[in-house]
Formats: C-alpha cells, sequence, structure tokens
C-alpha cells in the first residue's frame, strides 16, 4: 500500500495546488464581474433620479392613457399617414413628421391630444 501524503511531499510541490491556482483565477472572475455589475446598476440609479428629477409625473395621465389611448393613436395614424397626401409634397412632410411623433408618443394621452389639435390645425383634418 502507497502512503499518497508521503509520495506528495516527496515529489517536490511546494505547496501550490493547480487547482488552488484555478481557484484564484475564479475568484477573480467573480470580483470583476461583481465590479462591472455594480457599474451598471449604479448607471440605472442615476438615470432613475434623472428621470424622477426632470419633472413631475403625472400618474393620472399614465392610468387614463393605459386605458384609452389605443383607439386615439390608431385614428390619428389613419389621419395623419403621408400617402394619404401625397400630391401636395408640403402637407406629405408635415404628414410624416406629425406620424412618427404620434407613433412615439403612441401611450401618452396628453400627447396624443396635442397631437391632434396640431394635425388639425396644420393638415386642416
Amino acid at each position: 500500500m502507497v502512503d499518497t501524503l508521503a509520495v506528495s511531499s516527496q515529489s517536490g510541490h511546494s505547496g501550490i495546488n493547480v487547482w488552488m491556482i484555478v481557484a484564484f483565477v475564479e475568484l477573480g472572475i467573480i470580483i470583476l464581474l461583481l465590479l462591472v455589475r455594480g457599474k451598471q446598476d449604479n448607471a440605472k440609479m442615476e438615470a432613475k433620479k434623472r428621470v424622477l428629477q426632470e419633472g413631475d409625473i403625472d400618474m393620472q395621465n399614465i392610468v387614463t392613457s393605459a386605458f384609452n389611448a389605443e383607439p386615439i393613436y390608431k385614428e390619428l395614424i389613419v389621419k395623419c399617414h403621408p400617402d394619404r397626401y401625397a400630391p401636395d409634397e408640403a402637407k406629405m412632410a408635415i404628414a410624416d413628421e406629425l406620424s412618427s411623433r404620434i407613433t412615439k408618443s403612441k401611450h401618452d394621452l396628453k400627447a396624443l391630444a396635442a397631437l391632434r389639435q396640431e394635425a388639425e390645425e396644420k393638415l386642416n383634418i
């Protein structure tokens, strides 16, 4: 029978094992990933702070928009589609700009109401 402790001490290893090196490398990777994640979390928190500092959040508009914005959006996107104004280049450009803004404000009832008023003025809807 062979004594493995005696054999390992005679083999000349200075106590540092390959598995110990692997463990240190893994520890370094974990620390690096935690640092990167911390920076991402800080960036998210800064963005949240910036949004909250920009102005008041209109909860009534958010709740109302959730239930009422889609029909107004559909109506406006049909009325302001650039193809409806194909012969008139000026109105077509206005309709193109309005339709892109309508799409960006798809879920904001107040913005859609303002865009409806603007469309009525500029496109004579």
